[in-house]
């Protein structure tokens, strides 16, 4: 693609009068996706080194945001009730001391339209405001929390509660934010943008297919959902005045062929990226800045200048700074659109892109033909979207090759410093790409970074790309370790995948790192069928309000354990997890109830200073102090209504999680809200598996 930046400029010199600058509002000069041209501002600083730490806008917000946290964790707490806490002494010295607040974060998958309603499904779950919720004492965290962070599909949802001020899953839905159909008109708008100089790429055609519907205001439907920025979620009221969470997107990026230090492979199809453990640069876009605190690039650019043509950390020309190339729209379509991945996958009969799904270290015992089911099923799904390529490169008039990232003027180009690697400084362009696609679908290293010392992360995983079944095995998020741990980051002890298997850390919660004081305690969801099937195919072109209803219960079920009915202590497990590192701040002791038990299954113990990488050879040794007792007799969670079960079916192609052979699960499918936990002593050798 001939895109430089003498090009760009060639087209501003044409484009007068200028605008003035500044964010004062949540949209785009223009009041639609096209940038406009502004003057730069005198004496502005748009670049500092990450070893600065926290921005001081970030630092200034946070101010906020934390006597909201010890308010919302009062009502919170209150509702929990745990047994033996004083609710009143801890607000107190929350509020008397800001530093004991907890940091409480949420990461949305990738998983295309799977991620985002699945990300929905345990927002809800967490929600106050949704009374099932509240009843099941887990509503209140979302109110709780400071960060949410998405890659790929879940950057849908966290796009839309960051522009919207984070409002309930039921206004979105009576708001029509999940009809996935897109107008002529609402494609028009890339040639604005076009007409300045800029390639418009996949990037920005998914970004606007899924945000035209998706991210519309719940408060007043006439506004272009377009014309959002990602640099007005500043003085969106909720969270100018912190009442609200932080959304940040993440996006990893393609290095060019032939670069030195390039991690990719140049074929006739595009660049595509292969996973590093430990060097990968991960960016990320909050509604302050863009930019990478480790890898190629250590720096962060004042988003509000997103798009503006810069060389040695300032605009080219001191009269021609950008205003709304941070479109919402376009900033999640670049962590969104895989089309790189998908071309190769489906080009290869899914042979390239498998990194993303199991790491070479996974020598997990798969029936011989699940790499094979594996290919059908990658196929089958991308296929349609593989065609639409076609259709968008005609439109475009455009080589493939060149349409499939979300290209971005390198805001550190021409840098010389020893935040920039010399080789990115030399780049005029980023090339950005979903931020799933070095192997980890979870957007975790936002939230793992020292400098935002969170204490507690809920990780909602729907990716559904590492069985052929559609279900999880842990691969990605067992990647982010490998990548954490290489890299010198916090990060709890995760076991290898077929562990994870063998202890059924994919069908239920599990918490992480109850015993490692120095990092983050996360809670693991993984997507599972509870109360209806999920698996659905990431790239649904249509999906029905009833259907959101569905699968989002089924997240409901996931998150309250069907309403503390599997675990009757459940929702005050989630409560004391998400005080721990506070309470250890504070001195205060922690409560009978909430004092790790190894022998519960839930919880993992992750003992320090253990690599359990090299296991997967022999798992049934690894953490044996936890493992299911071999007699032990399966539990299996059944859905009826008053006239009994409705319809049993088998689920096919589902790994057995005690032998690891193929076996059908039988799941009841039924729209009841009615839920029982039944125990179901049967044999193990039976084909109905323990959840």
């Amino acid at each position: 693609m001939a895109f430089t930046i003498s090009s760009v400029l060639l087209a501003f010199a044409a484009a007068l009068p200028l605008a003035s600058a500044t964010v004062t509002s949540q949209f785009s000069l223009s009041g639609n996706y096209t940038p406009t041209v502004i003057p730069c501002p005198a004496n502005q600083t748009y670049i500092r080194p990450a070893s600065s730490g926290l921005s001081a806008s970030e630092q200034s917000w946070l101010s906020l945001r934390r006597p909201n946290v010890a308010n919302a964790l009062e009502a919170y707490l209150n509702n929990v009730a745990i047994p033996g806490f004083n609710v009143s002494a801890y607000i107190s010295a929350l509020k008397a001391n800001n530093s004991l607040v907890p940091i409480i974060g949420m990461t949305m998958s990738g998983g295309g339209n799977r991620a985002e309603l699945g990300a929905y499904g345990v927002y809800q779950a967490l929600d106050a405001r949704y009374p099932p919720a509240w009843s099941s004492q887990t509503g209140g965290l979302v109110q709780a929390m400071t960060y949410t962070t998405s890659l790929s599909g879940g950057t849908i949802a966290n796009t839309a509660l960051g522009v919207n001020g984070y409002p309930d899953l039921q206004t979105l839905i009576a708001n029509n934010n999940f009809n996935f159909s897109i107008s002529p008109e609402a494609l028009e708008q890339v040639a604005g943008k076009a007409e300045l100089g800029y390639p418009i790429t996949v990037s920005d055609i998914y970004g606007i297919s899924s945000t035209f519907y998706g991210a519309r205001s719940v408060f007043d439907q006439s506004i272009d959902a377009l014309g959002f920025t990602w640099s007005g979620v500043q003085v969106q009221p909720s969270f100018a005045n912190g009442s609200t969470p932080m959304p940040i997107l993440m996006t990893d990026e393609v290095i060019p062929y032939g670069l030195q230090g390039s991690l990719s492979w140049d074929t006739i199809n595009g660049t595509i990226l292969y996973p590093s453990n430990a060097s990968q640069t991960y960016y990320e876009l909050t509604p302050f800045e863009f930019g990478s605190w480790r890898g190629r690039v250590k720096a962060f650019l004042d988003i509000e200048y997103f798009g503006t043509p810069m060389s040695g950390g300032l605009p080219i020309n001191a009269s021609v700074c950008i205003n709304g190339y941070d479109s919402a729209a376009f900033c999640a379509g670049a962590g969104f659109a895989a089309a790189n991945l998908w071309l190769a996958e489906s080009t290869t009969d899914g042979v390239l892109g498998q990194f993303a799904k199991r790491s070479k270290r996974s020598k997990i015992p798969y029936p011989p033909n699940e790499d094979k089911l594996e290919q059908e099923r990658v196929r089958a799904q991308l296929l349609p979207n593989v065609k639409e390529l076609g259709g968008i490169e005609e439109l475009l008039k455009e080589n493939l090759t060149t349409i499939l990232y979300g290209y971005t003027p390198n805001p550190f180009y021409g840098m010389n410093t020893s935040a920039i690697d010399p080789v990115a400084a030399s780049q005029e362009e980023l090339l950005l790409v979903d931020g799933s696609e070095t192997g980890q679908v979870n957007p975790l290293w936002p939230v793992i970074q020292p400098e935002r010392a969170l204490d507690f992360i809920v990780v909602s995983d729907a990716c559904g790309s590492e069985l052929s079944s559609g279900w999880m095995n842990g691969t990605n998020f067992h990647n982010t370790y490998i990548s954490a741990k290489a890299t010198g980051l916090p990060f709890p002890t995760i076991p290898p995948v077929v562990t994870m298997l063998n202890l059924n850390h994919t069908s239920r919660p599990v918490f992480y790192g109850c015993n490692e004081p120095d990092v983050p305690l996360i809670l693991f969801l993984a997507d599972f069928p509870y109360t209806a099937y999920t698996n659905i195919s990431g790239l649904q072109s249509t999906i029905t309000n009833n259907q959101v209803e569905l699968l989002t219960l089924n997240s409901l079920s996931l998150v309250t354990q069907a309403n503390n009915t599997l675990r009757s202590d459940w929702s005050t497990c989630i409560a004391c997890g998400a005080l721990q590192r506070s309470l250890k701040r504070s001195g205060m002791a922690e409560p009978e109830s909430c004092r790790s038990r190894d022998d519960a299954p839930e919880l993992f113990p992750s003992p320090p200073n253990t690599d359990h990488t090299e296991d997967e050879a022999n798992p049934s040794s690894v953490f044996s102090a936890v493992q299911r007792p071999a007699n032990a007799p399966p539990v299996m969670l059944i859905v009826i209504n008053a006239l009994g079960i409705l319809n049993l079916k088998p689920q096919h192609n589902q790994i057995d999680l005690q032998s690891c052979t193929r076996h059908p699960i039988f799941m009841v499918h039924t729209n009841s809200s009615v839920l029982l936990a039944l125990t179901a002593f049967l044999p193990l050798s039976s084909a109905i598996v323990a959840f």
